[in-house]
């Protein structure tokens, strides 16, 4: 029984430090993700989180997606969709071999709730746009799909991606590497996945 438990136990560590080490590329973001934008936000403790923007030639292809367009692109100039508070539902995925750290995930709701005040209290995600924000092995994001610029609210951004966390990721059965909130309509999700 001590042999089986030690064994467990690398495997364990081994999985952990696979995770950490192994690379992500830009385009589990989305199709021909280039970064527009990238700074890094210092949260004390020697520990900061990066908050990036990338433009997309198309969305990140999930497990569970429908592969039809959700819209058109308008001729005319449009304002901002405010989506704070916007409802959306719950789809468990992959989008990697392993899911974030929770405790990495945790680091990026404590930043947020703590810098809320100091910062402006919402974002805009231009079309054809993601914002994320990354610590560790963990990645929250906001995909804009629709042809006008989106603005959203850091608190219920972070709220429903660690939502979405708490439906898809460890300890929930089974193993999902991916959660994400997608809109009825479809033109916007938040989710949350490995960085």
């Amino acid at each position: 029984m001590k042999a089986f438990t030690a064994l467990v136990s690398i495997c364990a560590v081994a999985a952990g430090t696979y995770a950490l080490l192994t690379p992500r590329d830009d385009t589990s973001v989305c199709a021909g993700a280039q970064v527009v934008h990238t700074s890094a936000i210092d949260i004390g403790s020697g520990k900061a989180i990066q908050l990036t923007t990338f433009s997309c030639d198309g969305p990140a292809v999930h497990a569970n997606d429908d592969p039809s367009p959700t819209s058109v692109a308008p001729s005319v100039p449009f304002p901002t969709v405010n989506v704070c508070g916007e409802l959306c539902s719950d789809v468990c995925g992959d989008s990697g071999s392993l899911p974030p750290v929770t405790e990495d995930c945790a680091t990026i709701v404590d930043a947020v709730t703590i810098l809320n005040g100091s910062v402006a209290p919402t974002f805009e995600v231009d079309s054809g746009h993601v914002q994320t924000l990354s610590f560790g092995t963990c990645r929250f994001f906001f995909e804009n799909f629709s042809p006008f610029p989106m603005s959203n609210c850091w608190l219920s951004f972070v709220q429903i991606a660690s939502a979405a966390a708490s439906a898809c990721l460890p300890p929930v059965q089974p193993v999902n590497s991916e959660g994400l909130c997608v809109a009825s309509d479809g033109t916007w999700r938040i989710g949350v996945a490995h960085s």
